[in-house]
């Protein structure tokens, strides 16, 4: 077990506002801690922050779940019905209780994707087919209502199912820190996704806390990535990069400078289909990447493998 490492970048409008009177370093070791302090304890070690969540209790969410999984199950039958008429007569007709009882579910399901966020996750895991088989959801284009928050809900349950070790329910419950010198936040996990899903968790807290939001805006947290590697073809890379609080001089963040812009999208396409070029875009890339900078980065129809920073031990230099 290691410390993942991440970096906490600000919005340009509050980093301009600090460096114009000459206080980053009051941003970093006094504003940024008592932001945290809003939202959870804060407790400060050897120059570093620890930062202590408030305990979920997991009884909470598992009757919030039962609740949402009862009314979904109801929700089935009627798409079910809805469906079997559809199939006799071609007719389809959505009675307002199966139209009500839908929003219902949608709504709870968004609230407790709001509260455990970890579990969205799942939409990325797993498959509209791998949900369809687990969950018998028989489908029709013409019979749509109903369908999607069907999906979330089984997408959800199912990833519950298969990955107990990720912590997306108690997402908050590690052992983290926060370090002013390096603008780092230390989070310390045997799972990689574990340690992304409470990064995940406390941008969401801070970012929903408007006496947070008071001292230092909306933030987030990247990773600080080791190495990145593109192996194969690429035909289309995108990316994001955020603004960077520090000073790197490369030409392409003038315009996030000058524009005060938070991020920039970026997407790399190969001239007529033809692969890209990777030396120079995995050059880039893993500079951004290194210093916390790269938001997120994807490639059509290809993994891009990308490793974090894993410290064994922790100081005022992680």
């Amino acid at each position: 077990m290691g410390y993942f490492v991440f970096k906490i970048n600000i919005q340009p409008d509050i980093l301009l506002n600090y460096r114009k009177s000459n206080e980053v370093k009051y941003l970093l070791f006094e504003m940024i801690p008592l932001a945290f302090q809003n939202v959870l304890q804060v407790k400060e070690s050897n120059g570093l922050y620890e930062l202590i969540p408030d305990k979920t209790d997991e009884q909470t969410f598992q009757k919030l779940f039962i609740d949402l999984e009862e009314k979904t199950v109801e929700l089935f039958e009627f798409h079910k019905q809805v469906l079997l008429q559809y199939k006799k007569n071609h007719d389809i007709h959505y009675s307002k209780d199966f139209l009500d009882l839908n929003e219902t579910c949608m709504n709870k399901r968004r609230s407790l994707e709001k509260k455990y966020p970890g579990i969205m996750k799942a939409f990325e895991l797993i498959s509209d087919e791998e949900v369809d088989i687990y969950a018998n959801i028989e489908s029709d284009s013409k019979v749509g209502t109903g369908i999607t928050h069907l999906r979330k809900f089984y997408k959800i349950k199912l990833y519950l199912e298969k990955h107990r070790q990720d912590n997306v329910i108690n997402s908050l419950d590690l052992i983290a820190y926060y370090n002013p010198h390096t603008e780092h936040v230390l989070v310390k996990s045997s799972s990689k996704t574990a340690a992304q899903n409470y990064i995940t968790a406390l941008v969401e807290l801070v970012n929903g806390s408007r006496s947070a939001n008071k001292h230092i805006g909306k933030i987030n947290i990247n990773p600080i990535y080791e190495s990145i590697s593109l192996d194969g073809e690429y035909t289309e890379i995108s990316y994001t990069i955020v603004y960077p609080n520090g000073n790197p001089p490369l030409d392409r963040y003038n315009i996030l400078k000058n524009a005060e812009a938070k991020e920039a999208d970026y997407k790399l396409i190969g001239a007529d289909g033809r692969p890209l070029k990777k030396e120079p875009i995995q050059e880039m890339l893993e500079n951004e990447a290194k210093q916390g900078y790269l938001k997120s980065l994807t490639a059509k129809g290809k993994n891009i493998y990308k490793k974090i920073k894993t410290l064994r031990q922790i100081d005022e230099t992680s």
